[in-house]
């Protein structure tokens, strides 16, 4: 390997790729980088591109400013922050249709194999900051989108994918009766979306990519695929104080009937497997999401709305009642640090939520 070869992969992947990805504007993905090169990168490699670097890291700090505050990131990834962004970037060129020439049908599905395997090469966060870190580069990947255009004339039609037209197929539309038809496919609709990739084992290679940056999987759990599940990674996250905090400002930017439903949906499947320790960490953030609403009500009103499960979302009440009856039971045993007729008020608040039928799991979990 040339002693300049990271550095060429490093700018490569930069250019075509992960400065779009933070910034938002066409990325141009090139050829696969593949395991090998992806963890040849390492650590110390600063992108030339100083202008783009200074906007990139700009857009990073704004991304990390709503969670945490913080002023300042090194600029450049880490080896680790490399990697993973190479096989983002090679999960994306595997599902481009053209990629699935006659000649390397099985190349699609290798390199799938390959990303997985390189995700178990790269080495976890150990610290909020590093995690942290991880969500700024890559927390928009389901922002990830190609947009194909089909083109059709009087004489015939033409299909391109991911890029646009040229404009000689365009010209004179009344006259050739030019029509356009853009079609977006989002990351998780790319392996259908033309490609021979199985849908399953994309699935599960995004779900390992999120193992590795935590907090871009809180953030995104109102996604449709994969589901958001309690997993290792993020149930380390949000067992520390400082990682709950971290993940209960992420979901604060979400609508909070579609952070309770996907909260309480991964949830539900803890209480059935009888999962005490993933449980104590879930119910621990369901009720610090529970104590902030009853928090933010009792500021509002002098005569607060009462927390109420929703009626059309059994999931949803799941959580909404979990971190209730969680809440008031913590409150009951601390004092939650509220004055006398803050409490009370408090407690009033929860109560509907509290005393729930969806609350009846947490109430056996809890001895009570």
């Amino acid at each position: 390997m040339a002693a300049d070869e990271p550095r060429a992969l490093a700018e490569r992947l930069f250019e075509s790729f992960l400065a779009p990805l933070v910034l938002g504007g066409p990325m141009r993905p090139t050829h696969a980088f593949g395991g090998r090169a992806a963890l040849s990168i390492g650590d110390g490699v600063v992108p030339a591109d100083v202008d783009t670097l200074s906007r990139v890291t700009l857009s990073r700090v704004r991304v990390a400013r709503r969670i945490v505050p913080i002023d300042r990131f090194e600029p450049a990834p880490t080896g680790p922050e490399w990697a993973l962004a190479a096989v983002l970037h090679d999960l994306v060129i595997a599902t481009h249709p053209a990629f699935d020439a006659v000649l390397r049908r099985s190349a699609p599905a290798r390199m799938i194999e390959i990303a997985a395997l390189t995700l178990e090469r790269i080495s976890k966060s150990a610290t909020v900051g590093e995690i942290l870190s991880r969500h700024t580069w890559l927390g928009r990947m389901f922002e990830i989108t190609r947009t194909d255009v089909e083109v059709r004339w009087w004489t015939g039609s033409q299909r391109f994918l991911g890029e646009d037209p040229p404009q000689r197929l365009l010209a004179w539309p009344e006259i050739r009766r030019v029509q356009q038809t853009r079609t977006p496919h989002g990351l998780m609709d790319l392996p259908t979306a033309g490609s021979a990739i199985d849908l399953a084992k994309f699935t599960s290679c995004v779900v390992l990519l999120l193992g590795h940056t935590p907090l871009s999987d809180f953030a995104t759990l109102e996604r449709q695929v994969p589901v958001f599940q309690w997993t290792r990674d993020n149930l380390a996250l949000a067992a520390t104080h400082a990682g709950r905090t971290a993940v209960l400002r992420a979901l604060a930017q979400k609508p909070n009937r579609a952070v309770d439903a996907a909260l309480g949906r991964a949830t539900r499947p803890l209480f059935a497997a009888r999962a005490t320790r993933a449980l104590l960490v879930a119910i621990d953030l369901l009720r610090d999401r529970a104590l902030a609403a009853a928090v933010a009500r009792l500021g509002h009103d002098r005569d607060p709305e009462p927390l109420a499960p929703p009626a059309e979302s059994a999931d949803a009440a799941l959580a909404i009642s979990a971190g209730a009856l969680a809440a008031t039971y913590w409150i009951g045993q601390t004092g939650g640090g509220f004055n006398d007729r803050d409490r009370r008020s408090v407690l009033e608040i929860l109560k509907p939520a509290a005393d729930a039928p969806s609350a009846r799991d947490v109430r056996a979990l809890l001895g009570g």
